[in-house]
């Protein structure tokens, strides 16, 4: 940033050079000469005129041509100092303006910078590579959580290490100390950037743990946070616990369901996949097998022996499909931690709109651990299946993954 703005000082002298060297520069001697013209012109006369009177007095001339001839001197020389008069003259007011010039030149090529260039851009840069530097050089977090306390009090404007700040408090559980963080990378955070965006989902996380109920100022939260990203996946999460709440499961599982089409594979969406299962159980329960169709109750456990996998992406698929097809015709997604677990499988989990269970009669269930938490069984994954399930039986399926997928 330092030789940027090195570089920005020199371009700004060097056009104001251009200008100062207007009123530096030596006058012009076409300007300087004009004095020199009409003291000659002055010296001729007097000198042609006193020749005229020489001539009178000896008798060369008349009294009549005399006067004759000294009026043309006279006009002559008039007509030469009112010439020069009109010339173009140095003056002192105009060497001034142009110093004054000089002066704006790089006070108007800063504002101009500054009110249409891309400063914040570069503020946001340096405030970037500062933060990452001192997570770099940290060797524990108690020593980033120092330095980075100790950059802010004489950086603080930097909307990212606060936002950092304000996740480390909230992870230690010193909830007050990470909402006062978070409110700083609020104000910081340039207006209408992706950055301020996903700042204002988390400050209304941390305000909802805070106030533990949807108050007034966390659901405002949550209305800015959409207002700026209406995809904020910490916002939707909000609204469905909220819905959830209300017992409107069906808006619930809509909302849990569009955030988890952005939050990745981490323990975040882990506990979304939990809030869908979780909601599309009761919205079963709440509206009953004539408004959803039969229900397939399913208990998945772990076989002895086996362990689940230590991928942090793994996730635990729970299907059912038509027998002697591979496409499933429901599905739902939970944590593989979770196991065991029970499950309701119904129409909301349907993957296809239109699809009803009452007209099969009977199914494949599958559950299947996915390490890299995507469709598709793959070597090393862990699977288990039940075939012939009956629709409408109304038997708990005892559904047991008891295989490990090879690589053929």
């Amino acid at each position: 940033m330092s030789e940027y703005w090195a570089m920005v000082a020199i371009l700004l002298a060097v056009a104001s050079l251009f200008v100062i060297w207007a009123v530096i520069r030596p006058i012009p001697s076409s300007l300087q000469e004009d004095n020199d013209h009409k003291d000659d012109n002055v010296q001729i006369f007097e000198q042609r005129q006193k020749e005229l009177q020489g001539d009178l007095a000896a008798g060369n001339i008349t009294e009549a041509e005399f006067k004759a001839q000294n009026t043309e001197l006279e006009r002559a020389l008039f007509d030469d100092l009112q010439n020069q008069s009109v010339a173009p003259k140095f003056n002192n007011r105009g060497g001034y303006l142009l110093l004054a010039a000089a002066l704006m030149v790089p006070l108007a090529g800063w504002f101009t910078y500054v009110e249409m260039g891309a400063s914040k851009g570069m503020q946001q840069r340096e405030n970037m590579q500062a933060t990452r530097a001192l997570m770099q050089d940290a060797e524990t977090m108690e020593q980033l959580l120092t330095d980075l306390k100790a950059h802010l009090q004489d950086n603080e404007n930097n909307p990212e290490g606060w936002f950092i700040l304000a996740n480390s408090y909230m992870q230690d559980n010193q909830a007050e100390l990470g909402l006062a963080a978070f409110e700083q990378a609020k104000h910081f955070a340039p207006m209408d950037s992706p950055q301020r965006a996903a700042i204002l989902g988390q400050y209304a996380q941390a305000l909802f743990f805070v106030d533990s109920l949807f108050t007034e100022r966390v659901n405002a939260a949550i209305t800015e946070a959409l207002d700026a990203n209406p995809e904020d996946v910490s916002a939707l999460s909000l609204l469905g616990i909220q819905a959830f709440e209300a017992e409107n499961f069906a808006a619930a599982l809509d909302f849990w369901k569009k955030a988890l089409a952005g939050a990745g594979t981490g323990d975040g969406a882990q506990s979304l996949q939990a809030g869908i299962a979780n909601a599309q159980q009761q919205l079963a329960l709440q509206q009953g097998d004539a408004a959803f169709g039969p229900v397939i109750e399913v208990n998945v456990r772990l076989a002895n022996g086996l362990q689940l996998p230590s991928s942090e992406q793994a996730v635990l698929f729970v299907y059912a499909r038509q027998a002697g097809h591979r496409m499933p015709l429901l599905a739902t997604r939970l944590d593989p931690q979770a196991l065991p677990v029970s499950i309701s499988l119904n129409n909301t989990m349907a993957l296809q709109p239109g699809t009803d269970l009452s007209n099969y009669e009977q199914l494949d269930i599958v559950a299947h651990v996915a390490k890299a938490g995507t469709p598709g069984q793959k070597a090393g994954d862990l699977a288990g299946q039940v075939n012939a399930v009956s629709v409408t039986a109304k038997e708990v399926v005892d559904l047991v993954i008891d295989q490990i997928i090879s690589g053929q």
